[in-house]
């Protein structure tokens, strides 16, 4: 009984987020899309509202209880934004932190049609054809202030344990001689794991200190920052460090 409850929580989180994307969140953007002027504070305002949107909606989910800093300070300068992946909920909570955040998606977010538009708008972009391919896209979208998020194991970890880490967000951070800003969730994978159901889970969001670009700590070239931070993210979930 206790599993078809939550099975059942499961299903209304999901058709929540969809029904909430199609009746609220897509007639928003096709109105910033066609009614205002097409200019960078048209754009901003409606990264505003999806950002306030998610924060509504992440409060709606079922089970899960999300905790984290929504002040946005530290996301006033850009940088390359990673974090562990553990759960579809994951990204829901990272964007609610800033409106200036921008997310590389995997490819069949990207093209589900329900999300396209809204997306494509948003200036999001899918990992398919890899991020060192767009380099140019991303440097506009830091030159205007907004940070980008890529999730460097590429995929949800079903045991919460992280996995290998792809070097796209630090060959971006190395190109762009962009910051480095961690991001750690804990409990997301407890709270809706892959393949699972919603549980009964406090998800807790932690910022990391930010690391500049010309700071060598966490390696000199992309490869090294791949492994560092693999590395540190290892030694977080164990519990050696607490966050950077």
């Amino acid at each position: 009984m206790r599993y078809l409850y939550h099975k059942i929580g499961t299903y209304y989180a999901f058709a929540l987020f969809f029904f909430a994307i199609m009746l609220f969140a897509w007639p928003m953007v096709f109105f910033y899309k066609t009614v205002w002027p097409n200019d960078e504070s048209k754009k901003l305002r409606c990264h505003n509202f999806v950002c306030k949107f998610f924060r509504w909606l992440i409060k709606r989910v079922p089970f899960a209880k999300v905790e984290a800093d929504l002040s946005g300070n530290a996301f006033k300068k850009p940088a390359i934004v990673i974090s562990n992946h553990q759960s579809q909920i994951d990204l829901l909570s990272i964007l609610m932190l800033s409106p200036k955040i921008v997310a590389v998606t995997n490819s069949w977010v990207w093209n589900f049609p329900v999300y396209k538009p809204i997306l494509s708008y948003l200036e999001f972009y899918p990992n398919g054809g890899g991020v060192d391919n767009m380099e140019e896209k991303f440097s506009s979208l830091i030159e205007r202030g907004y940070s980008i998020l890529i999730f460097p194991e590429g995929t949800r970890s079903a045991d919460c344990k992280v996995l290998k880490f792809h070097r796209g967000a630090f060959y971006l951070a190395e190109k762009l001689h962009a910051d480095i800003l961690p991001i750690y969730l804990d409990g997301a994978g407890k709270a809706l794991p892959k393949g699972g159901v919603m549980q009964r889970e406090t998800v807790h969001v932690r910022i990391g200190n930010r690391v500049s670009a010309d700071d060598t700590s966490m390696g000199s070239n992309y490869r090294e920052m791949t492994r560092a931070w693999h590395k540190h993210y290892i030694a977080y979930e164990n519990k050696e460090i607490d966050t950077l």
